[in-house]
């Protein structure tokens, strides 16, 4: 018998899909010998038997024992069945608090192992949130999927149940299913303070291990994943909420008319016809649409409005010539260095002749000389170390000699 590999469960899942599609409609599975027979007729080259067998060492089918034997896919290969059919089963809060706990059994190891954790122990209990932070975004989507389809089929087909059915199935899906998660993943609810916990032990145990950059990679990566599946989590359960609500408010409202039709042909029923006549008739609905119009205020500027002349419009100012502005001190910056050319080191010359003391300051005026047009530079061989006693800062680069742009540039060595 063969070790089952990945890439042979994908092989036969190809192969027979025909197959395993038919056993994934059978809920209760399908007698041996007709899922067999099923192979027989799907198989060319290979002996069904053999068949069957590879595809139980390689957990597509299982056997189930009972007054006779029958096939059913695996929970795994079922599972991912009604993942691409949308065929999700409805979650209730268990599966949902066990994830939850178990995140926070990872949190406590994360923190209690703190700086002291090697790579590797950190290592698997970053790995292990983050498999644990997978399952609860696909149970709050299959969640979302199973309860949308649920509703939708009952919209579709309004005509498979009564009223009152109709509204009992939808109180129990709010009732069993819809609010108790919701009222996990709300505000201040278990999911909130477990997610909160877990990204203040992320961001500890990130500023506990300055030196191991992957894992503080690994961590940066998974608090920022934690934030987004936070966000599609609550979006899930509340999107299952909303669409919920609205078909039970309005099956609410069927189920109202129709218990108070079946009190009153009861009524009728007892009393006879003569019962109708004790009841108050109705008294005729009158409206009147009430416009903007109405207001006698409003009507009377309108129709002032209406014969309103505008004036003619001043005429336009005349406009005077501006004064020159006076020069910039970028460019008393660079009329002083063509004055002062040729400068042997253009740093040095900013640094000693201007009134500067910050960095930023210093490499502005020194960018701005090497990028004026007036100016031509020649970059030295040479690195030099720069001061800047105020600051306490070094600056690191090769001397930049300045000429006038219209003179002949000097040998890169002078």
């Amino acid at each position: 018998m063969s070790t089952p590999t990945l890439r042979t469960f994908f092989r036969l899942a190809h192969r027979h899909y025909e197959v395993l599609k038919a056993l994934f409609g059978v809920r209760a599975g399908m007698q041996e010998a007709a899922f067999r027979a099923r192979l027989a007729e799907s198989v060319q080259s290979a002996r069904p038997g053999y068949v069957f067998r590879q595809l139980q060492t390689h957990r597509l089918v299982t056997t189930r024992r009972g007054e006779t034997a029958s096939v059913v896919l695996t929970p795994f290969l079922r599972q991912l069945f009604g993942t691409f059919r949308r065929e999700q089963v409805l979650s209730t809060p268990t599966p949902l608090r066990a994830y939850l706990d178990r995140l926070e059994e990872l949190v406590d190891r994360l923190e209690q192992a703190g700086a002291q954790a090697g790579d590797a122990h950190q290592q698997r209990v970053l790995t292990a949130i983050d498999a644990e932070v997978d399952q609860i975004q696909m149970l709050s989507r299959s969640h979302r999927d199973a309860v949308l389809n649920r509703v939708t089929q009952l919209r579709a087909d309004p005509d498979a149940h009564s009223v009152r059915e109709r509204f009992e199935i939808i109180n129990e899906l709010l009732e069993d299913y819809v609010n108790p998660l919701r009222a996990i993943v709300r505000s201040e609810g278990a999911f909130e303070i477990r997610f909160e916990r877990l990204e203040e032990g992320l961001g500890a145990a990130q500023e506990d291990a300055p030196a191991a950059a992957e894992r503080r990679r690994h961590i940066t990566l998974l608090r920022h994943r934690l934030r987004s599946v936070r966000t599609q989590v609550l979006a899930n359960f509340e999107a299952a909420y909303r669409e919920t609500m609205r078909l039970y408010q309005t099956q609410q409202r069927n189920s109202a008319l129709l218990e108070g039709a079946a009190a009153l042909l009861k009524r009728v029923h007892h009393d006879g016809p003569e019962a109708l006549e004790a009841l108050d008739p109705a008294a005729p609905v009158s409206f009147a649409f009430r416009t903007p119009f109405w207001d006698e205020g409003l009507r009377a500027f309108l129709e002032e409005m209406a014969g309103y002349t505008p004036p003619d419009p001043a005429p336009l100012p005349v406009s005077t010539p501006t004064p020159p502005l006076p020069p910039q001190p970028q460019d008393a910056l660079v009329e002083a260095a063509c004055a002062a050319a040729p400068i042997p080191d253009a740093l040095a010359w900013v640094l000693e002749r201007l009134d500067v003391s910050t960095p930023r300051r210093v490499l502005r005026a020194y960018r701005l000389l090497l990028q004026s047009p007036e100016l031509r530079a020649t970059f030295g061989t040479e690195r030099r170390c720069y001061h800047l006693p105020s600051e306490a800062v070094q600056i690191h680069a090769v001397p930049v000699r300045l000429t006038v742009a219209d003179e002949a540039a000097p040998p890169a060595s002078a």
